[in-house]
């Protein structure tokens, strides 16, 4: 299944079950970038908005802001909460943001919330940002760190998926660069050719309520790709599978919630 079948799945609900970390971390890259009042603004990978509505608001009415996404039914929803919030200064768009449509030096920021790796799977990797970046332009990234607290999940997971785990690792491209680090970053970016580069790590900590919320957020983001995998397998499998999920999220509840560190990288350089 591609990923982009499974965004286009999750798009209705994508950030609105559960904590609201999309939009914290979506609010928090628009906070450290230096977007200033009546910039063009480019959100890649939009998804549902979290960074583009931040962007929105910090622009003001004199600034513009292009958001775009691989996928149509998110494109679709975004416009609508465009519609709906009466905003006229903004537009969205359903581009691959490995092959970016715009002119040479169309804008003053790029922002991209969680889609790094998915850039550096092109042949262009981040130079595609560079040549749609104005001069003195900055680009900012929010990017997963390791994630300790999603080890149990991952093992879970690969009992229950072995081969399929290890093919995929397999067919994975050996050379895109690791980028879970605030060492790994500073290097691709520098060796993009950005300048400025400012690269920090934060640590959140976000707390479900109980399992069953747990349960459908990770239903409405990419990790339900995994579960549709699984349940391919057959019922009495994917039950057993829950069961063991259910028994995992155990280590995590503190008796107010269950409660997982979440690292985020965040990565900012200019042209």
């Amino acid at each position: 299944m591609k990923l982009v079948t499974i965004w286009d799945k999750v798009a209705i609900d994508f950030g609105k079950v559960g904590p609201k970390y999309w939009n914290s971390f979506g609010d928090r890259l628009v906070e450290l970038s230096m977007i200033n009042k009546g910039a063009k603004v480019l959100d890649i990978g939009m998804g549902r908005g979290a960074s583009l509505f931040a962007a929105i608001d910090k622009i003001g009415k004199d600034g513009y802001a292009v958001g775009i996404d691989n996928s149509e039914v998110m494109v679709g929803e975004t416009y609508k909460d465009i519609l709906n919030k009466k905003i006229c200064n903004a537009e969205v768009k359903n581009m691959n943001a490995q092959n970016l449509n715009f002119k040479k030096d169309s804008f003053d920021n790029v922002i991209c919330g969680f889609g790094i790796g998915y850039l550096l799977l092109s042949e262009n990797r981040l130079n595609g940002i560079l040549g749609v970046l104005k001069n003195g332009g900055q680009a900012g990234f929010s990017i997963w760190g390791k994630q300790e607290d999603q080890k149990w999940l991952t093992k879970i997971v690969n009992k229950y998926l072995p081969n399929k785990i290890q093919k995929e690792n397999k067919d994975r491209k050996p050379d895109i660069p690791k980028f879970d680090t605030v060492v790994d970053v500073i290097k691709i970016l520098d060796e993009s050719g950005f300048k400025n580069v400012k690269v920090h790590e934060e640590n959140t900590d976000v707390v479900y309520k109980d399992k069953e919320e747990w349960w459908q957020e990770m239903c409405t983001n990419a990790v339900r790709g995994i579960f549709e995998k699984i349940e391919d397998l057959g019922c009495d499998v994917f039950e057993e599978f829950k069961k063991d999920i259910f028994q995992g999220l155990e280590s995590f509840d503190k008796g107010d919630g269950l409660h997982f560190n979440m690292s985020v990288i965040y990565a900012f350089g200019e042209k």
